[in-house]
């Protein structure tokens, strides 16, 4: 495959859609590899990615775990280089929080471990090189090493192998893992997690898995990681992130970041004063924030002239610093293509794994999602359905999720035109009543892929589209 030519081709749709959800490669891309024939497509196999010298581990067993609650001794600081991510095509940070969380319960320090966020939507594939550069120098730096471990998804292993094939650069790479996407460079110890490797994930659950950390442990420290799921840590949780621009990833630069803490069966706000404010700059950064990992919070950002933009999360079980808030201005395509009114609530909801509403035999075993939203208000009470149907497009990251103008107050569950020809995105026809204040709850509950016996479910008050964008992001992995 001619990956700069694709690349090309999926921005043409993609740069139109700088809406509210996030996604990592591109659509053809992501047909290739969900059904592997060749190496150039899919990515190579272990061991026919691995540089001349370097034995690839065999994947560990996954299951046999300590418990991960009480923090491990850390691991030798001189096998805890900086580890680099670079995301693929309308992706960010998002896809290695997982990872992030899971190598930091192994004693991996969670400070060392870097995402390079890049234009999502644009192919100058140069321009990133020089951007992952300026990255993996700055933690070189700011660590005092002579060397990172870097780490490709999808596109970003396009910028990644541009980037070793200058061997500078390449000898600030101690080893390189390429994840469903662009084989290995021979001039780096490398591995490549790819699908054919993990039967049964798409092309995003191999990003996010925990088989998939297994390996990726294993190959940079020597050994098989004592922890692989992801469970409440003992010591107290401290988030922090970006909140961007999607799919560019520039800051919401101009808003302010309101924290607030929920009552867990409403989603409502337990007080009017928040647990965190930030004035959002140009970086996007924000935080840090001590949470708690039995409670929910929301997110909301706003600036004048705007309309409020709410999100919510799972619980955040361990301390994540990779924490991205995806938005959108008030003349994003996302917010000029919806059905705005103060009657109805719009919901974008999203995964960092792909959703599957049929079993199309790309995967292996049950695969298809369920994802049930009802609602319960003064202005009206819709009982809860399943809004995953064999009409949305499968693998998609982002589902939008409102009261079609074209049929008003009844949820058809028919796609919705723009965004189910949008890149990674899909949406159906689904009514929400809702009112200006919120006067009742919607409750979202994924029954997801593959274990059905973890739901998750997260409560939010029903905004009126009108004034509000709302957004909800599942966990990649279950939690119960």
């Amino acid at each position: 495959m001619n990956h700069i030519g694709f690349y090309r081709r999926a921005a043409v749709t993609a740069l139109i859609a700088l809406g509210l959800y996030s996604g990592c490669s591109s659509d053809d891309d992501h047909k290739t590899n969900l059904n592997p024939s060749t190496e150039a497509d899919s990515g190579t196999d272990t061991k026919s990615a691995t540089a001349a010298g370097s034995a690839a581990p065999a994947p560990s067993k996954v299951g046999v775990n300590e418990d991960g609650v009480a923090p491990l001794p850390p691991l030798p600081i001189e096998k805890t280089l900086p580890i680099v991510f670079a995301h693929g095509f309308a992706g960010s940070a998002q896809q290695y929080e997982s990872q992030a969380m899971r190598f930091a319960a192994n004693g991996y320090p969670q400070e060392r471990i870097k995402a390079y966020d890049h234009d999502g939507a644009g192919t100058d594939i140069a321009a990133y090189v020089t951007g992952l550069d300026a990255v993996i120098d700055a933690a070189i730096k700011e660590f005092g090493v002579k060397q990172v471990y870097l780490v490709g998804h999808s596109r970003g292993t396009s910028v990644s192998s541009t980037y070793l094939s200058d061997e500078a650069h390449a000898a600030k790479v101690a080893k390189y893992i390429a994840v469903d996407g662009r084989p290995c460079p021979t001039n780096v110890p490398c591995i490549a997690p790819n699908q054919a490797g993990h039967p049964g994930q798409a092309h995003v659950d191999v990003c996010t898995s925990k088989e998939s950390f297994a390996m990726e442990y294993e190959f940079l420290l020597g050994e098989a990681p004592k922890v692989v799921d992801i469970v409440p840590q003992r010591e107290p949780v401290v988030i922090r992130g970006r909140a961007v621009n999607f799919p560019a990833n520039t800051g919401r630069d101009g808003t302010t970041l309101k924290i607030f803490e929920l009552k867990s069966d409403t989603g409502e706000r337990a007080s009017s004063t928040p647990i965190g404010k930030f004035e959002i700059k140009a970086d996007g950064d924000w935080g840090p924030v001590t949470v708690d990992s039995k409670k929910y919070y929301e997110f909301e950002l706003s600036a004048e002239g705007a309309n409020a933009h709410h999100l919510y999360t799972q619980r955040f079980l361990r301390t994540n610093y990779l924490v991205r808030l995806l938005s959108g201005g008030p003349d994003s395509p996302t917010r000029m293509n919806s059905s705005l009114s103060d009657k109805h609530t719009n919901l974008v909801v999203s995964r960092m794994r792909e959703w599957y509403g049929t079993d199309d035999g790309d995967l292996d075993g049950d695969q298809t999602d369920v994802l049930e939203i009802g609602t319960k208000s003064k202005s009206g009470d819709r009982e809860p359905i399943n809004v995953i149907t064999a009409a949305m497009k499968n693998g998609s990251i982002g589902i939008h999720f409102q009261d079609a103008a074209a049929s008003p107050g009844d949820s058809t569950l028919e796609p919705l035109p723009y965004f189910s020809t949008q890149a990674f995105q899909t949406g159906a026809d689904v009514f929400m009543p809702a009112a200006e204040p919120p006067d009742g709850t919607i409750t979202v509950t994924n029954y997801p892929r593959g274990d059905k016996s973890k739901p998750q479910t997260l409560h939010v008050p029903n905004w009126a589209s009108a004034g509000h964008a709302v957004s909800l992001q599942f966990s990649d992995s279950p939690q119960n």
